[in-house]
């Protein structure tokens, strides 16, 4: 008999051969980390050529058509120094950041909660989907009117405009993604008696939230639209304000260089969104690698 035979005979544990390793194989491993390194450099390469391409345009459309079409980028520059060092662009700021955050906060909050409410139960689901898309299409600017009758012209008003406009895209990416939630896993879990809550809030919930960061993200960016819209349609000022009044005078220099802070506040939202959302998806990602 032979010695696997007699161990297995004598109670003995069979001896367990050491499972193959997948072998990578580190001239494949070298090629990929030089092939990112490129595409990373090529990006940055990319994103500075589209920079000197606008800058040059501007001169070039400022040459052809003079400031009042186009202002030349160091008349930009000079001015936002100067916006800057008098402190009127970080009043107009800390104004609109106030309007944008409380806004937001109170979009996200009531916009997940919604939806958590409307994905998790299909009837009231049901009910209230074609309300929903109907006020979803409406334009944010249409409210305007009636909030100003009803809370007039000043921050208060400005945050509802700013609520009503990142509402609708929390809530129903909150909602899409809990109803599309893999039913696998809920009924899976529901096999091994989970209650509908723990079900809810352990499988459900948790399988939506890429669709949740998504609808963040996307509110964050409308936000960003419905401050400056509330500021040049209510009581004028922050940054919206700013632009109103750079543009009665026509002084575009003063008008771009106020711009160019909205894009720098909107790159930055959506960017951190994006980054909360790549680190999710490599938790994720960890996770299901642990538990096989």
């Amino acid at each position: 008999m032979s010695e696997e035979g007699t161990a297995v005979r004598l109670g003995q544990p069979r001896a367990q051969k050491p499972p193959a390793e997948a072998a990578v194989d580190p001239d494949v491993a070298a090629r990929a980390r030089r092939r990112r390194s490129r595409e990373r450099n090529l990006v940055i390469l990319l994103r500075v050529g589209v920079v000197v391409f606008l800058i040059v345009g501007m001169y070039l459309l400022n040459a052809r058509s003079g400031n009042l079409t186009m202002p030349k980028p160091s008349d930009v520059f000079d001015e936002s120094v100067k916006m800057w060092s008098d402190g009127t662009m970080l009043r107009g700021l800390r104004e609109s950041l106030t309007v944008l955050v409380l806004g937001f906060l109170t979009a996200a909050t009531s916009g997940i909660l919604g939806g958590m409410l409307l994905g998790g139960f299909r009837l009231v689901g049901r009910v209230f989907d074609p309300f929903v898309h109907a006020l979803n299409a409406t334009p944010s600017a249409a409210f305007i009117p009636l909030v100003i009758v009803w809370f007039g012209l000043f921050t208060e008003a400005k945050i509802i405009v700013v609520w009503i406009a990142a509402f609708f895209p929390i809530l129903i990416s909150t909602a899409s993604g809990i109803d599309q939630s893999d039913n696998d896993l809920v009924e899976m879990a529901r096999s091994f008696g989970a209650s509908r809550f723990r079900v809810f809030w352990q499988v459900m919930l948790p399988n939506a939230l890429p669709s949740i960061l998504s609808g963040l993200r996307i509110g964050a960016a409308v936000a960003t639209v419905g401050t400056v819209i509330a500021e040049l349609q209510m009581a004028q000022s922050g940054l919206g304000g700013l632009l109103s009044a750079a543009g009665n005078r026509f002084e575009m220099d003063r008008y771009f260089a106020v711009v160019l802070v909205l894009m720098v506040i909107g790159t930055l939202i959506t960017g951190g969104l994006r980054l909360v959302e790549y680190r999710f998806w490599n938790w994720r990602a960890s996770q299901r690698d642990a538990n096989r």
